[in-house]
C-alpha cells in the first residue's frame, strides 16, 4: 500500500471527529444503509469506515467481517486525504499506485474500490462509505450517484446522533444548574427569612414599647422596615414556591372534587367581605394532582386579589372536561393587562411595572411557576384580558 498520508486540516479533522463522539458499535440503521449501498451499486461488499489518527474502524459493513486496521493499510484511509470526494479504483492490480500492496486484513486483495467521503459543510472528512470486492467493477454515473447520496444518509444519522449527545449534556448541566438554584434556594431560605422574622418582631416592640418616644415620622420609618421585611419574605417564599414546583409529582394522582380545592384556595386567600367568590355550576370531579391544581388556582386567585382596584373583587372559576382534557378558567374583575405584555407574563421574574391593591410592586414569579406546573400537567395556559375590564386566564390539564 502506499504510505499513508494524513489531511492538510489533520488535528482540526481528529477535533471535529471527536465532537461527533461515535460509538463503535454495530446499529441497525448504518447496516441498513451499507446493504443499500451494495444493492444500488451491485457490488457485494460495503463499509462506513471512521478514520482516526491512527487506525481505522468500521461503523458497519456488508459481506466483511472486519476488525479494526492500522491506518497505513487501508483504502479509506487514502479516501479521507484524496482531493476528490470520491476514491476510485476499478482494478488495483492494474493500479501502478496499489498493485503490489494487497489490502492487510482480507484473505484476499481488493481489487475494486469506491469509496465516497463523509464530510458536511465543514469540509473535514470523519471517514467513508465504500463498496469494495476481490474483482474488478466498473460503476455508472448513476451508481456513484446511489453511492454519494448514501454517504448523505449516513453523515445525517452521525449529525443526528451528534445533535441528540449534546442536547443530553446541556440538559445534564441544566438540571444540575437547576438543582444548584433549588440548593441555594434553600439556603436564602434558611439564612434570611429568619432575620426578616425578627426584623418585623423588633419593629412591633419598638413601636409599642417607645411610641410614646416615637414622633409620626419615626413610627413611619418603622413600618416602613416592617413592609419591607415582609415583602422580601413573600419575595423569598415565591422563588421557594417557584423551584419547588419543579419537584411536584405530577404523575402523582388522586381523585377530588374542584369545589373542595376552590375552598382551600378561599381560605388561603383570606375570607373577606370584599371579595365574591363565584364557583362552577357543576363541582367537577378530576382525577389529577390536586397539589398541583391548588398551586396553580392559589397564584392565579391571589393575583386577581392583588391586582384589583375595584371596592368588590369578584372572581370567578368555570370548569369543563373533554375526553382527553380539563379545562379550568379564573375570571376576574381587575385592572387588566395590555396586549403587548400578555405574551411575557409567564416569564421568570417579568413584571409588568403594575402596582397591586396594596400599592406593592409584582416580583414576576407566580405565573412563571403557574406555567411550569401547567407543562408538567400536560395542558397549556393562556390569557385574555383588556386594561380596566379584567382578565380571564385558563388552562387545561391532561387526563
Amino acid at each position: 500500500m502506499a504510505e499513508s498520508k494524513l489531511h492538510l486540516k489533520e488535528d482540526e479533522r481528529i477535533a471535529y471527529l471527536e465532537s461527533f463522539h461515535i460509538d463503535p458499535k454495530r446499529e441497525k440503521v448504518f447496516d441498513e444503509l451499507t446493504e443499500l449501498a451494495c444493492k444500488l451499486t451491485d457490488v457485494p461488499k460495503s463499509l462506513i469506515s471512521i478514520v482516526h489518527r491512527e487506525e481505522v474502524w468500521f461503523k458497519s459493513q456488508k459481506g466483511l467481517e472486519l476488525d479494526n486496521s492500522p491506518r497505513e493499510l487501508t483504502f479509506c484511509s487514502q479516501a479521507t486525504v484524496n482531493d476528490s470526494n470520491f476514491f476510485y479504483i476499478e482494478d488495483a492490480h492494474q493500479n501502478e499506485t496499489f498493485k503490489n500492496e494487497p489490502y492487510a486484513n482480507i484473505s484476499k486483495s481488493i481489487r475494486f474500490y469506491a469509496g465516497v467521503q463523509l464530510k458536511d459543510e465543514n469540509n473535514l472528512p470523519l471517514g467513508t462509505v465504500c463498496v469494495l470486492d476481490d474483482k474488478p467493477h466498473v460503476l455508472n454515473e448513476e451508481k456513484k450517484k446511489s453511492l454519494v447520496m448514501i454517504a448523505d444518509l449516513v453523515m445525517m444519522q452521525l449529525k443526528l446522533h451528534k445533535a441528540n449527545v449534546e442536547l443530553k449534556e446541556k440538559t445534564r448541566l441544566l438540571e444540575e444548574n437547576n438543582e444548584m438554584l433549588r440548593n441555594f434556594a434553600h439556603v436564602v431560605s434558611h439564612d434570611l427569612k429568619m432575620p426578616l422574622a425578627s426584623m418585623i418582631l423588633t419593629s412591633d416592640v419598638i413601636s409599642e414599647k417607645y411610641a410614646a418616644q416615637l414622633d409620626e415620622d419615626g413610627k413611619g420609618y418603622l413600618k416602613s422596615i416592617k413592609d419591607i421585611a415582609f415583602t422580601m419574605s413573600d419575595y423569598i417564599g415565591n422563588i421557594l414556591n417557584h423551584y419547588e414546583s419543579d419537584q411536584i409529582a405530577i404523575n402523582d394522582k388522586d381523585e377530588f372534587d374542584i369545589f373542595s380545592v376552590i375552598e382551600n384556595v378561599e381560605e388561603m386567600v383570606g375570607l373577606r367581605d370584599d371579595i365574591v367568590f363565584v364557583f362552577p355550576d357543576n363541582n367537577l370531579i378530576m382525577n389529577s394532582n390536586s397539589a398541583a391544581i391548588e398551586q396553580i388556582l392559589l397564584n392565579l386567585i391571589g393575583n386577581s386579589v392583588k391586582y384589583n382596584d375595584k371596592k368588590t373583587i369578584k372572581i370567578e372559576v368555570l370548569v369543563s372536561e373533554s375526553a382527553d382534557y380539563y379545562k379550568i378558567s379564573v375570571r376576574d374583575n381587575g385592572i387588566g393587562i395590555a396586549k403587548n405584555k400578555q405574551k411575557d407574563i409567564f416569564k421568570l421574574f417579568s413584571t409588568l411595572n403594575q402596582l397591586d391593591r396594596s400599592g406593592k410592586k409584582g416580583n414576576g414569579i407566580g405565573l412563571s411557576t403557574v406555567k411550569i406546573l401547567v407543562d408538567k400537567l400536560g395542558g397549556v395556559i393562556k390569557c385574555d384580558s383588556q386594561i380596566a375590564q379584567g382578565s380571564t386566564f385558563t388552562f387545561t390539564v391532561k387526563k
